[in-house]
């Protein structure tokens, strides 16, 4: 009774559960829109839908180095002001990287080529849909810091339905193929950038004073992020490019495809985190031993669901999945178990991810998520060469085991916490005030 009492006093429900359904608004009309897309589009054009996706996560990956981490790192500490210098600091040095990547694409695809047969207009759309995701974002973590979840909600249903509403306009009335869903997503992610910008300027999140010392931190625990971002990115997308290259777009259809239905889990793991957030380092404003052992005992609760939910997903998908899409792609069932207890590691992971941004040792995330990344390519490589495009879903599992694993040794020795010790105790005395 007084795990409720403190979870319903602090609004952890109302928030959660806020988050939750806008995640699965947000997940579930991209969802129901593949009935529409399987029929109207091939296997092989699909594959151009999930390289582009791939291209795009690294270029979010590179340009926004995770910097929406230093504003919650921040948030708690600091005032209004100094909040409002923090972000405009992080535009500037948004704005620099998203140059420095159009230069690079520009370079890559003049002297080489576009990668994968992707067309050069949509290359040189990716920084641009990067800078406008990031300048959206920023916005997004001032109301989840805020505890604004309705207006978050709002803004991320409003890029999903605009963005769809495009997509099926363009791919079932014009006929522009799988182009048409790409626009789709430039135009949702221009419009609500848009709408960020200008609702950080009205609400006085952004005054433009150029820090050098503000500038030196935000690239302290930034730049190894870029590592960090970008070889989770690799995890999580080299499958498709590795599907592509050694069994063909088709395969990266299918896979895209199965991919969906595991990413259920991501609609939980979202919502979680957008409240998770917000609240620990609101903790690690003040902590004492009560709120360690409270942090815990939450861990625990978070660990063993997302292990249930995502068996429960995998069973669940296997009987839907032959009503929702077009029967060329049903193989595609096979995917989600892996994809699923994937999600489940990495749910697990992002939890204990802001020990080390408190810290400032997100050098480690950068050097460990380096690490598996490489290991992951090895492992692509190895096991799709073996089992087929199953292997791309199996190593994708086997190195965010790994990666979790790892961390959280690392955590528990730079930022020890009561992992075992509670357990002695009968009464949960980390929830009284």
């Amino acid at each position: 009774m007084m795990i409720f009492n403190y979870i319903f006093k602090n609004n952890i429900v109302k928030n959660f559960g806020v988050y939750t359904i806008t995640s699965v608004i947000s997940q579930a009309l991209p969802f129901f829109l593949l009935p529409v897309l399987t029929v109207y589009l091939t296997p092989f054009e699909y594959g151009f839908i999930g390289i582009f996706q791939v291209l795009l996560s690294f270029s979010i990956a590179f340009v926004g180095m995770g910097m929406s981490s230093n504003i919650t790192r921040n948030f708690f500490n600091k005032d209004k002001k100094d909040i409002a210098v923090l972000i405009s600091n992080l535009v500037v040095i948004l704005l620099i990287m998203t140059c420095i990547l159009s230069f690079g694409i520009f370079l890559y695809s003049y002297f080489l080529g576009s990668p994968f047969g992707m067309p050069f207009r949509w290359m040189i759309f990716l920084p641009i849909i990067a800078f406008m995701n990031m300048l959206s974002q920023f916005n997004l973590t001032i109301l989840r810091n805020n505890k604004k979840s309705f207006q978050y909600g709002f803004l991320e249903i409003l890029k999903t339905f605009f963005g769809l509403m495009i997509s099926i306009l363009l791919v079932v009335i014009y006929l522009y193929g799988w182009e048409g869903r790409l626009y789709g997503i430039l135009f949702a992610e221009i419009f609500i950038g848009v709408i960020g910008i200008v609702v950080l300027f009205r609400e006085g999140y952004i005054i433009f004073n150029i820090d050098k010392k503000i500038m030196r931190e935000i690239l302290t625990v930034s730049v190894p992020l870029i590592f960090h971002t970008m070889s989770i990115t690799i995890i999580m997308l080299s499958d498709r490019f590795f599907l592509d290259k050694m069994i063909g777009k088709d395969a990266v259809g299918l896979y895209t495809v199965g991919y969906q239905f595991g990413m259920i889990m991501l609609l939980i793991i979202t919502a979680f985190n957008n409240v998770w957030g917000p609240w620990i380092y609101e903790q690690f404003a003040n902590i004492n031993l009560k709120k360690k052992k409270k942090i815990v005992i939450f861990t625990y609760l978070y660990n063993i669901f997302v292990i249930f939910l995502a068996v429960f997903i995998a069973f669940a998908s296997s009987f839907l999945i032959k009503y929702i899409i077009a029967k060329e792609y049903y193989s595609g069932s096979i995917f989600v178990i892996w994809i699923s207890l994937s999600y489940a590691f990495w749910g697990m992971y992002t939890i204990i991810f802001p020990y080390l941004v408190h810290v400032k040792k997100t050098y480690f995330l950068g050097i460990m998520t380096t690490v598996t990344a490489v290991l992951n390519l090895l492992l692509n490589y190895y096991f799709i060469r073996n089992n087929g495009a199953i292997g791309a879903a199996q190593s994708t599992l086997i190195s965010y085991m790994i990666l979790y694993i790892f961390v959280w040794i690392y955590v528990q020795k730079i930022y020890p916490m009561p992992w075992f010790s509670f357990l002695k105790f009968k009464k949960i005395n980390a929830f009284h005030r």
